[in-house]
């Protein structure tokens, strides 16, 4: 019995290596089907081509044919030129194979999406379902340790070391608790099905969203404020979603806007040139540089800003790719405008709420000034 080589040996590996990576990969499941799909087309382009050269040769062929026949008849008063007829031929076999290769890339297009990417899309969809599982299972223990030790507090015996160390554990459980319901948001607006609008005013949301966050602006030293001039400003809209957007933006500002500077916050209302409802929300922070401006709605983006000592303490990286999916829903826009050093304005532009029902929300350096326009509509 003959006895296996060492290159046969790694051979035998390798294929056994390639062959559990298809099985348990995704990734690699879908690059071989793609590279499948790519060669069986290459392989009936090529055909396609083969096919139209060998039609128009003979289609050519018969043309010659029937005109020396008929000049030998005499009877060439009815016919084509020659190349009148060459060209006929050509015509019809380019249309041909157009409409054939433009059927053919249809097809594979519709099998790449629906077939080669399924791996990868349930994979996600897996990974999506496990966020929110985990998510959903932690929330129960973090409720009761926050509860014990907010009783814990209310001992009047505990020494001011412990009370100290309570209240970081309270704070810390609370950014937890952020991050939390910001994973478990995010993933249900993957599904925009379950946002559902109706008209409303967002003046009410803006003062409540402000009355909220009053504490946390004057333990920062920060002034807090509302623009509001208008009686009413109404759009069509999801007041829980409208809520997170305006709660998230607040947030951020008073995050990244350094204590006791005199820094300020104002959450504005207003109607732009173009009829549409105007919120912004204008702080005197850090400010965004320009090669993190074009990356702050990604989820889990970081800016290099945020390791500043006193400012961008607290918040878990999702809480501007909530805004930008919720505002995205609304068919609305996003202008950011910022100056390192001097601060941030966030505009957001909504349609009206009589512009919004025709089209319903599916059911479903330091002094430079660095702008981005995002157009979710």
């Amino acid at each position: 019995m003959q006895m296996p080589t060492p290159s046969s040996k790694r051979f035998e590996a390798l294929v056994t290596d390639l062959t559990d990576k298809y099985r348990h990969n995704p990734y690699v499941q879908t690059t071989v089907h793609i590279i499948l799909l790519q060669v069986i087309l290459t392989i009936l382009t090529v055909a396609i081509f083969g096919w139209g050269i060998q039609y128009s040769q003979t289609r050519t062929v018969g043309s010659i044919s029937q005109h020396i026949t008929a000049v030998q008849n005499g009877s060439t008063t009815q016919m084509q030129t020659l190349p009148e007829s060459i060209a006929d031929v050509r015509s019809k076999t380019i249309w041909y194979v157009f409409w054939c290769l433009l059927f053919l890339t249809t097809i594979f297009g519709f099998l790449a999406a629906r077939f080669a990417l399924r791996p990868t899309r349930n994979s996600l969809q897996f990974q999506k379902r496990f966020i929110g599982n985990v998510a959903h299972e932690i929330r129960t223990p973090l409720a009761i340790i926050k509860t014990s030790t907010e009783v814990a507090l209310m001992d009047p015996e505990v020494d001011d070391e412990m009370r100290t160390t309570l209240n970081e554990t309270i704070v810390e459980l609370d950014r937890i608790s952020e991050t939390i319901n910001n994973l478990l948001s995010f993933d249900n607006l993957i599904h925009p099905g379950k946002v559902k609008s109706e008209p409303l005013d967002l003046v009410p949301i803006v003062r409540t969203v402000i009355g909220r966050h009053e504490t946390l602006a004057k333990t920062r030293g920060i002034t807090l404020s509302a623009q509001t001039p208008g009686t009413e400003y109404r759009i069509m809209g999801n007041a829980v979603a409208l809520d997170q957007v305006i709660t998230n933006l607040v947030k951020n500002a008073l995050n990244y806007t350094p204590q006791n500077k005199n820094g300020s916050v104002v959450v504005k209302l207003d109607i732009d040139y173009r009829g549409r409802v105007l919120l912004s929300v204008i702080d005197t922070g850090i400010g965004i540089a320009q090669k993190d401006l074009y990356h702050v709605f990604e989820p889990f983006y970081r800016a290099e800003s945020s390791r500043v000592r006193g400012v961008g303490s607290g918040t878990s990286g999702l809480g501007l790719a909530i805004v930008n999916e919720i505002v995205r829903l609304h068919r609305g826009t996003i202008t950011v405008r910022s100056a390192v050093g001097k601060g941030t304005t966030i505009e957001l532009s909504f349609p009206r709420a009589e512009e919004a029902v025709t089209h319903p929300i599916p059911d479903v350096d330091a002094d430079e000034v660095h702008e981005i326009t995002l157009n979710l509509s």
